[in-house]
This record gives C-alpha cells, sequence and structure tokens, in this order.
C-alpha cells in the first residue's frame, strides 16, 4: 500500500507562471487532506524525505510553470520517478510567460479546478482499494 495517496511537485519559478503553479498546488494541498506536497529542493539533493515522498506516492503530479519542465527534469534525475499527471501552465493553460510575480485568480481557480478533476478521474478508475 502506498505511503501517500497523491503527491504534487510543483514549480515556484521567478516568473508569473511558477507562482501560478505553486499557488495551485499548495492550495490543492490545503483543500484535499489525502493530498501532499513534496520539497523539490530536497529531491534535488536526494535528500530521503523528498525522495521517499515521490517513491511512496500512489499518484504523483506535477504541476509545471514553463515548457522548461524544471520540476519534472529534477523528480526524473534524482526520484527516477515520471508523474502520472503532468501539466504546464503555458501549453496547456494558455498562461502567457512574464516577468512578474503576480497570479490572476480566476487562472488558479480554473486550472486547480481542472488539475483536482484529472486526480479524482485518475483515482475513481483505479476504485477504492487503490
Amino acid at each position: 500500500m502506498p505511503d501517500f495517496k497523491v503527491v504534487l511537485a510543483t514549480c515556484y519559478g521567478a516568473a508569473n507562471t511558477g507562482q501560478l503553479a505553486g499557488a495551485v498546488a499548495t492550495e490543492l494541498v490545503k483543500e484535499n487532506e489525502d493530498y501532499h506536497l513534496v520539497c523539490l529542493p530536497a529531491v534535488a539533493i536526494d535528500k530521503d524525505t523528498g525522495l521517499d515522498k515521490v517513491k511512496g506516492a500512489e499518484l504523483f503530479v506535477i504541476i509545471e510553470g514553463c515548457p522548461v519542465m524544471c520540476c519534472s527534469k529534477i523528480v526524473e534525475q534524482h526520484a527516477g520517478r515520471k508523474p502520472d499527471i503532468r501539466v504546464e501552465m503555458v501549453e496547456d493553460y494558455g498562461i502567457k510567460k512574464a516577468s512578474v510575480l503576480e497570479v490572476d485568480p480566476e487562472e488558479k481557480e480554473r486550472i486547480k479546478a481542472d488539475v483536482k478533476r484529472r486526480i479524482e478521474e485518475i483515482l475513481a478508475e483505479r476504485g477504492p482499494e487503490s
């Protein structure tokens, strides 16, 4: 049995898209008790607390800020796991990347609802014993 039902890794990059990705992930974790956020720097330095959370996830989700896919590259290199779900702000949601640290609340809610829907669909497909 997995140690964690849903684990999210996210970008918190220095642009609106990274901030948006981080805000979406943070709110999902705060609103859903079975969702957990992994510390990406802990994964990057091969810290067991980060690696174990990624490896022990029943469902692993990456929320990327932009097409560079920093989060995915770090996780795959250090934890050896690809996500069950990966979304990215620019290509998947049409957010224009800009060097500002502001988040549009409506965009955040729209993306958060979509990510949650995707998570719930996969969990439902896997059944209650997952």
